[in-house]
């Protein structure tokens, strides 16, 4: 058995699928690329594969990461090839290499920085100057839903760089770079948290995040 671990792009066309359903579709191109997986031991036996942590529906991401255990003596640039002929428009293998078998891909994951595009209400004076004061409070809490209800968190223990790049009438563009764990708050608890700090500004019906790519250790 040998673990291949994949980095993988998800455009526009599929950016509404879940998480859950993202996994279908891994499975499903495995069997049609004819690709032996690995199976778990047990009552039940699962295909092992993992993923990183979920990208929230309707985000984009160009450097997501998988890793599939495979029964098969199959080359990382083989499995690249027979994935991507068979997998939907829209979610594509762009690198993929051996690791060992023991290397947990969670544990590896530390963080990941995104564009964040969200559209305006109205003007606002001085954003970028809003953004350092915002960086620089001590704790930003925020509200978060959890499997055992809500709870606050502190956002700024996540946040590692928030800045604007570009700002027009009627959009604004910042870089956000996070660390990514168990339950981290994502890009849209920031956009939450800063709009209400600069006094709802922005439009959080039209926003766009695009995770740029996961740093692994």
């Amino acid at each position: 058995m040998k673990r291949l671990r994949s980095k993988y792009t998800k455009g526009e066309e599929v950016k509404f699928i879940s998480h859950l359903d993202l996994l279908r579709v891994i499975q499903r191109a495995l069997r049609r690329a004819d690709i032996k997986v690995a199976f778990s031991q047990g009552f039940n036996p699962h295909p092992r594969i993992s993923f990183g942590p979920a990208l929230m529906v309707g985000a984009t991401t160009e450097g997501d990461y998988m890793d599939v255990d495979v029964e098969e003596d199959i080359s990382p640039h083989e499995f690249k090839e027979r994935m991507n002929e068979v997998l939907p428009s829209g979610i594509k293998i762009v690198e993929v290499f051996e690791v060992d078998v023991r290397d947990s891909l969670s544990s590896r994951i530390k963080g990941a920085d995104y564009l964040v595009e969200v559209f305006l209400k109205k003007e606002v004076e001085g954003l970028e100057e809003a953004v350092k004061r915002f960086m620089a409070k001590d704790t930003i809490e925020i509200e978060k839903e959890t499997k055992k209800g809500k709870k606050l968190v502190d956002l700024k223990s996540y946040l590692e760089e928030f800045y604007l790049i570009d700002m027009n009438g009627e959009r604004a563009k910042f870089y956000v770079k996070m660390k990514l764990g168990e339950g981290s708050p994502n890009p849209f608890h920031l956009l939450k948290a800063f709009n209400e700090y600069i006094g709802d500004a922005f439009d959080l019906e039209y926003y766009k995040i695009h995770r740029k790519n996961m740093f692994l250790e």
